[in-house]
Order: C-alpha cells, then structure tokens, then sequence
C-alpha cells in the first residue's frame, strides 16, 4: 500500500502546480482554446459579480444562480467576439444584464399598464444610509419581477426610460409607472422595516 502511495504522489504534485493563477488575457485565449480549467478559472474569477448583477432581476438566490450560468454560457459561447481584454468585465456584466432582461421579457405578463404622467415617491436618504445593501436588496426583491427589472435597470444600471422600454416591450410610461410604483412599494417595505 505504500507503494501506491508513493507512485500517486508527484501525479499530485504536478497537478497542483499547474493550478498556478493565470492573467486574464491567458485565461480568455485557453477558454477559447476550450480548456475546461481555464473555464472553471474565469468563471470563479467572475461568479460573485455578476451573481450580484442577476440577484437583482430575480426573485431568489435559485433563479439567480440559474442567470448567472446561462450568462456565463452566453460569454463561453461568444467568447471569440470578446477582442479587448481590459473590457472583458464590461464584457461579461453587459451578458448578465442582458439575460436578466431575457428572462424579465420570457417572464412578462400579456397585462401592461400604459400611463404618460407619474408622481414620483420620495424615499427618505437617511433611512437608505442606516441600512446594508443586502437588507435594501431584499426588499428590492419583494418587487413584483417587471418593477424590480425597470427599478434595476434605471437606479442601478443607469438606463433611461426609452432604453428601458425598447429593451423590455413596453412604453415609456410603463416604465415610469413601474419606476414609481417600485419606489412606493420601497416606501411602504421601509417603514415597516424600521419598525
């Protein structure tokens, strides 16, 4: 038995030193190469951000976890496209968002409600300050998932309305009504949440 031991040794030794870090330009052109440790790398590398990104558009860790891995296998797949290393993380969040909006589309109601003129709800900053982000995120997911996407898309991405409802199907106007119903909504959460 200690024979095989020793002979199972330096298997191990070698492997371990192929687990060396690489850079990421490395790690892309072996992806692309289809070097499954390379994948694993990148996908390591870059799992928590966009985790972040998709737990935003879904309703729990389960479904975010199913975007993360259909964004990655969008980026695996279009991999070639990906020319500048230094966008790559651009790159990839764009693929996040981009499925995020897929499955909000996918997941869209025939109802929509089309209204020109919303009041917005102020929500107070101080309250905001006082409380982590992944207690502001959870309530951020109570939103129903159209609300949630257009709150996303226009607070956290940056998106303007017109960009919003192209991207979603919907009017402008839609999109502002359930920018400002996220905002009540958020209103409400919040003050039952400092109670």
């Amino acid at each position: 038995m200690a024979d095989n031991y020793a002979r199972l040794t330096p298997i191990h030794v070698v492997a371990d030193r192929k687990q060396e870090t690489l850079e990421l330009p490395d790690i892309i052109e072996a992806c692309k190469s289809g070097e499954r440790r390379a994948q694993q790398q990148l996908y390591q590398q870059f799992y928590n951000g966009l985790f972040a990104i998709c737990l935003r558009y879904a309703t729990d860790h389960s479904q975010a976890k199913s975007l993360v891995n259909q964004a990655f296998l969008k980026a695996f797949q279009s991999l070639h496209q990906c020319k500048d290393y230094k966008a790559f993380p651009a790159w990839i969040n764009r693929i996040a968002i981009n499925t995020c909006i897929d499955h909000v589309r996918k997941a869209k109601k025939n109802r929509t409600t089309t209204l020109d003129h919303v009041e917005e709800a102020a929500i107070p900053s101080s309250v905001l300050d006082k409380m982590a982000a992944e207690d502001l995120l959870a309530l951020v997911q109570q939103l129903a998932p159209m609300t949630r996407a257009v709150f996303s898309l226009y607070v956290i991405e940056g998106f303007k309305h017109a960009e919003i409802a192209e991207q979603l199907g919907m009017s402008e106007g839609t999109s502002r009504w359930h920018l400002s119903t996220a905002k009540q909504e958020l209103k409400r959460l919040l003050q039952n949440y400092q109670r």
